[in-house]
């Protein structure tokens, strides 16, 4: 028999027998880990696979990204079926949004913590049996009779739109599913996990985060937050979107700018009434504070919020932090020894308080501009409040506690911004906010400043772990929470990102992360921009915006 040398990600070799199994690998390597899966040249292999040539190998746990992705998807699967065991099977469980380090499921009728305990227990009872995740292969039309069969409109819609004539199902328990991507081999990795009660609306599962070392952190609730996806929910069902498959129903059944013209009207509406209760209380708040995490559309808000104070008497100065930025020789380096310009540390935050206390109190300043070419600023733009004006801040740590510490809370007005998803793929598949920011960052960093795809996916990670640590701990304090994602945008942005995607190639590091980002762009049709107006925040990253 042949053997294989494969190279772990230290670049350290061991020589294996063809066709060894993944699991045998790990229990010769690193026997005390808890390994989700791995990346075996740039593809996802479970634990019973067998490897039979030689190559790059990358263990996953749950604290790499790949491997805390597929312990969630792995997990709903089972709580789906452990929920409907105890509530019953004619029960309507759909998962709606990550929140509070978890993921919100909206029940249809009221639970109970006696039913959550059961729920509990049956999940560990799998976890127990290690059951596995099987995965086939079957035609596109027995699919489809499987899902009408169980009644599962929402499989159908999504799969309609899905022309390849086999599809991937998952087999858990005795139960079919449809789930995009990869799964665990089975439950004995499904260790981590709890369940809370929201009453009258649902179960939040959660499960460790990457950014908490493994463990599971005790339960904060949102409330503003899970209030504002909830009426978008509300917003959705009315408009009949709340998946991709109803979305696409919409395309092809109505014309593109009836889409669109709605959804900027719901978002329209929303930055109306943000203005009209800062106009309300004009004689108190003299800074309005906009922050939000990485292409979450800070900018065009901010901009788009002053035309309508502009409206209402008011005269907006606006201002962005970013321009306070240290000159870049004197950039703060992260714990790898890179410049660390997510740390608030990188901002100028002495000169940056100093100019607006002169200016609330009447005094000119010459604020500065970043020049992001030379890595200086510029000191080119010469301020001063009048009675009717009013500060807008807008950057990514606009609404730290380390700022502006001198100034009543009662004169600032927060404002938290984030593109907070309220369609999914279906009932058992949630999108994630995160990839329709990183979606929106590829497009615009390609545009703005000739980056590709793979250079942006490279840096990825360390703006995360910045807004995990800057801009997230933050939002609670905010006084308003403006969602600025767009049903129509997945399809809209496909026809810009999908090219820039395809350029990474199979040997690239972030290969698996454009294929999945990919993966998630086929799942809607196109839809061309024509009909989005200037002033829309999708302009940001796609060009030809009003404000560029």
């Amino acid at each position: 028999m042949n053997n294989i040398i494969i190279t772990f990600e230290d670049n350290t070799k061991r020589e294996y027998r063809s066709g060894v199994k993944l699991n045998e690998i790990i229990k010769d390597v690193c026997p005390d880990k808890e390994i989700i899966c791995a990346n075996f040249n740039n593809s996802i292999i479970n634990l019973g696979d067998t490897i039979t040539k030689s190559g790059k190998l990358i263990l996953y746990d749950i604290n790499s990204s790949a491997g805390s992705r597929i312990y969630e998807k792995g997990l709903t699967f089972m709580f789906r079926i452990c929920a409907l065991e105890v509530l019953g099977k004619e029960t309507k469980i759909k998962i709606r949004n990550s929140i509070g380090k978890g993921i919100f499921f909206e029940i249809d009728k009221e639970v109970t913590e006696q039913d959550i305990a059961n729920i509990k227990n049956k999940m560990q009872n799998k976890v127990n049996k290690a059951i596995p995740f099987e995965k086939i292969e079957t035609t596109m039309r027995e699919a489809l009779t499987y899902f009408k069969q169980i009644k599962r409109e929402d499989k159908i819609k999504t799969l309609f739109y899905n022309k390849d004539s086999y599809v991937k199902l998952y087999k858990f328990d005795g139960i079919y599913n449809y789930i995009p991507g990869s799964l665990p081999h089975d439950t004995s990795v499904l260790k981590y996990f709890d369940l809370t009660l929201i009453p009258s609306k649902g179960i939040i599962l959660r499960f460790p985060s990457i950014y908490d070392n493994g463990k599971i952190i005790k339960y904060k609730h949102h409330e503003q937050l899970f209030n504002n996806i909830n009426e978008f929910l509300e917003w959705s069902k009315i408009l009949n979107i709340s998946s991709v498959g109803e979305l696409n129903d919409m395309i092809v059944s109505t014309t593109p700018g009836e889409l669109i013209n709605l959804s900027e009207s719901i978002q329209e509406y929303r930055l109306q009434s943000i203005a009209s209760k800062i106009s309300e209380n004009r004689n108190k708040i003299k800074i309005i504070l906009l922050s939000g995490p990485s292409s979450s559309g800070k900018t065009t808000s901010a901009k788009k919020l002053s035309m309508y104070l502009k409206t209402m008497g008011l005269n907006p100065v606006a201002l962005s932090l970013d321009d306070y930025f240290l000159n870049r020789q004197d950039t703060p380096l992260n714990e790898n020894g890179n410049p660390d310009y997510e740390s608030l540390r990188a901002i100028d935050t002495k000169l940056f308080n100093n100019q607006i206390e002169k200016l609330l109190k009447g005094s000119k300043v010459i604020a500065p501009t970043f020049n992001f070419i030379t890595g200086k600023k510029e000191f080119n733009k010469t301020l001063q409040m009048k009675e009717n004006d009013i500060i807008i801040i807008e950057g990514l740590h606009a609404l730290s506690d380390e700022l502006l510490t001198d100034i009543p809370r009662n004169k600032k007005f927060k404002i938290y911004t984030s593109p907070l998803v309220y369609i999914n793929i279906d009932d058992d598949n949630r999108i994630n906010l995160t990839d329709i920011r990183l979606i929106r960052r590829i497009v615009r960093d390609n545009r703005t400043r000739g980056y590709t795809s793979s250079q942006t996916l490279s840096t990825w990670s360390e703006v995360r772990n910045g807004e995990e640590k800057y801009v997230f701990p933050y939002q609670d304090s905010a006084d308003v929470i403006f969602n600025t994602f767009l049903p129509y945008e997945l399809p809209v942005i496909k026809v810009y990102a999908l090219p820039l995607l395809y350029q990474v190639q199979p040997d690239d590091p972030e290969y698996l992360t454009a294929l999945r980002l990919i993966n998630l762009l086929d799942l809607v049709l196109p839809l061309p921009s024509d009909d989005i107006p200037s002033l829309a925040i999708i302009r940001e990253f796609i060009g030809k915006g009003y404000f560029e």
